[in-house]
């Protein structure tokens, strides 16, 4: 893979330019990143591209205002030299997988007779296939391997492990296996730890996750299951999330990421009115929908989208049209004025109130109000909306 003259070998010019060593310095250490013999993870060429991202940029300006060539030859390298270099910088993920698949491929036939007993020890009749060498192969930084059931999942990892200790040199203890069930764990131990007589750590993640915890916390800690979980997850809400305002508006931006249209900003304002500005008309036309599905099977009330149970689907569309257009509003509140049977009319009213303004779904007019009560509709500065 790799191309053009080594640095020792080249003969550079005392007029040679900074600009022309540096295109140097990037092509021999691409091609010392390419050389072929040992497999490239992403890490180790991810600092290459931002490093040395000026210089490109110098060559690349000269190459689209037509002066590359004179500069090539006033400082004594060839414009094709520094046109591929240019190419490879700007292709070097795919030139790295290519790279790597060839590995890959030469290590598949070297390494056959080592990969074919490779845990003989274990059991004779193990023969690896293709796919399991090449996880084996494979020295990326992240690798995901899908597998069905009794594919050889736990047969790959104890492969790979051991080829870690023998080819590598890794040491057992810097390896640590982690699996999701007490069941793969104790398979994982047997073959690994017993058979295979590498002591390298196996645990599940919660132990993981445990022992990671006590290093700095020596107090036992308890593992919840799934009936507990819900409540603990509760409890942690209201007590440590629910009461900070920060960290409520991170939470729900954080779950605004989820949204058909992810906003990037930080400002929630900002954020609900693009909602309300932006997607209003879609999410009105959902809302029919929503009112329907959304009822408390045990009450079967009717809910907003906050979550809101109330006592009719008007109500609901009134509490979904304010939440939706970042309007704050108090279902049911309290009349301040004490008035004879006021309590019951506004329970018969069921109104929302914002500020100085009611809303009642049933359009009750000030006139049939002044009969009910003519104190009430008098002596408030209240003014009524009928949807």
């Amino acid at each position: 893979m790799s191309f053009g003259k080594k640095r020792e070998q080249r003969k550079i010019k005392p007029e040679t330019s900074s600009e022309c060593i540096k295109i140097y310095e990037l092509q021999d250490e691409l091609n010392a990143l390419l050389k072929g013999t040992e497999y490239v993870a992403r890490s180790e060429y991810a600092e290459i591209t931002p490093a040395h991202k000026e210089i490109v940029e110098f060559f690349r300006v000269l190459q689209n205002s037509k002066m590359l060539k004179s500069y090539c030859t006033q400082n004594g390298i060839t414009e094709g030299e520094v046109l591929k270099i240019i190419d490879l910088y700007d292709h070097l993920g795919e030139r790295v997988d290519a790279a790597n698949d060839e590995y890959i491929k030469n290590q598949m036939l070297s390494e056959k007779e080592y990969l074919d007993n490779i845990l003989k020890d274990v059991d004779p009749v193990i023969v690896l296939d293709e796919d399991q060498r090449k996880v084996i192969l494979t020295d990326e930084d992240y690798c995901l391997v899908i597998a069905g059931a009794g594919a050889g999942k736990t047969t790959t990892v104890a492969a790979k492990v051991k080829y870690l200790v023998e080819k590598k040199g890794i040491e057992p203890r810097d390896i640590l296996v982690i699996s999701f069930t007490n069941k793969a764990v104790g398979e994982l131990r047997e073959k690994i730890n017993k058979d295979l007589h590498i002591d390298c750590p196996i645990a599940t993640f919660h132990s993981t996750g445990n022992a990671i915890l006590r290093i700095n916390d020596p107090e036992p800690l308890n593992i919840f299951d799934g009936s507990k979980l819900y409540f603990l997850l509760q409890d942690y809400f209201k007590q440590s999330i629910l009461t900070n305002e920060v960290l409520v508006n991170n939470l729900i931006m954080f779950f605004a990421s989820y949204f058909e249209a992810p906003y990037e900003g930080a400002d929630l304002n900002e954020f609900f009115n693009k909602t309300a500005k932006a997607n209003y008309t879609t999410m009105r036309s959902e809302l029919d929908e929503f009112r329907r599905e959304v009822v408390d099977a045990r009450t079967k009330k009717k809910v907003t989208i906050q979550n809101e149970v109330l006592k009719s689907y008007q109500e609901v569309q009134i509490a979904n049209f304010l939440y939706l257009n970042n309007i704050d509003y108090e279902y049911e509140p309290i009349y301040p004025y004490n008035i004879t049977f006021s309590n019951r009319i506004l329970f018969f009213l069921r109104i929302f109130c914002i500020s100085s303004l009611v809303i009642s779904p049933f359009g009750v007019s000030p006139v049939m109000l002044s009969y009910i009560s003519s104190a009430y509709f008098f002596i408030s500065s209240e003014f009524f909306f009928h949807l």
